[in-house]
């Protein structure tokens, strides 16, 4: 008896430590988040500023992210703000975009959709969203609600500010291309693409990198996409209670550009700081333009 009940009392600890670990994680603000008062940071060091928008890809708190090798990269004359959010979705971002605006920066890139699909996948992840507040109570993501708010994002970056505006194609969902999740990922990036070609806009290719890179580099999956719910508990116990790097749970699980399926590996988070290099370099041009100068090209 006295057996179970110790056995009960550290069950009980360990549950409370993780579910304490998980909402540290789920609620924390990144370094350089854009706050009321965050234009003086950028003012004060004379640098161009770039605000990266996005989700836990961005704010990289489960995960590595590309903003700090993009600071390694471009520091010297870029001001990075990191405007990513765990959990957000196109609605949140949608909701939180007058942070963003009031810096009136030279260059916005928007990285958003991985957490819209992972709603329409798996009913678990769709009630965390309404429980955490990502969502309101009986909203319906679904590829219309994903197009519609990710339609008002941009109008709102172009109408409101005068930044270059970079969209980004959303990296993989797994490392199984055929999954169901990256089927809809294929989805969601073409409407992203379509987008980018409508409005004037750079589109940055960077699921199609990762895509290429996978393909280039074939493996066993280990684990598919119905697992990643458990991965990212796993991965966040390892990291924040072993110590653990991501690149080294990455490892354990089989994986290369992400450590569950979902949040970056160093060569994952650099696939898109290199991208977002060749965009604020002026490498990467607005696909209209990059069409019409491909399109000449042919014609030679």
């Amino acid at each position: 008896m006295l057996r179970f009940i110790l056995i009960s009392i550290f069950i009980l600890i360990v549950l409370y430590f993780y579910w304490k670990l998980r909402a540290r994680v789920v609620y924390h603000y990144p370094k350089n988040y854009p706050r009321k008062n965050a234009s003086t940071l950028a003012q004060a060091s004379h640098k161009t500023i770039v605000v990266c928008v996005g989700d836990s890809l961005t704010h990289g708190n489960m995960g590595e992210s590309y903003v700090p090798l993009l600071e390694g990269w471009l520091g010297k004359s870029h001001f990075f703000y990191n405007a990513g959010r765990n959990c957000d979705l196109t609605y949140t971002v949608l909701n939180r975009l007058e942070v963003v605006i009031r810096l009136q920066p030279k260059y916005i890139t928007l990285l958003i959709g991985t957490n819209d699909i992972n709603a329409i996948l798996d009913s678990a992840n769709l009630q965390t969203y309404y429980k955490i507040g990502r969502l309101s109570p009986g909203t319906r993501p679904s590829i219309d609600t994903f197009k519609a708010n990710y339609e008002q994002i941009v109008e709102r970056l172009m109408t409101e500010t005068s930044a270059k505006i970079a969209l980004l194609s959303i990296p993989v969902m797994s490392e199984d291309s055929s999954c169901a999740a990256n089927q809809l990922a294929d989805r969601y990036s073409h409407f992203v693409k379509i987008l980018a070609r409508e409005k004037g806009l750079t589109y940055l290719p960077v699921r199609e990198v990762m895509k290429a890179f996978l393909l280039q580099n074939p493996k066993t999956i280990r684990h598919g996409f119905h697992k990643t719910r458990s991965l990212i508990s796993i991965s966040m116990v390892r990291h924040y209670l072993l110590g653990q790097s991501w690149n080294s749970i990455a490892q354990i699980h089989g994986n290369d550009l992400t450590h569950d399926n979902l949040h970056f590996t160093t060569r994952g988070a650099a696939i898109v700081a290199t991208e977002v290099e060749r965009f604020l370099t002026g490498e990467s041009q607005p696909v209209f333009e990059t069409e019409e100068a491909n399109s000449q090209t042919s014609s030679l």
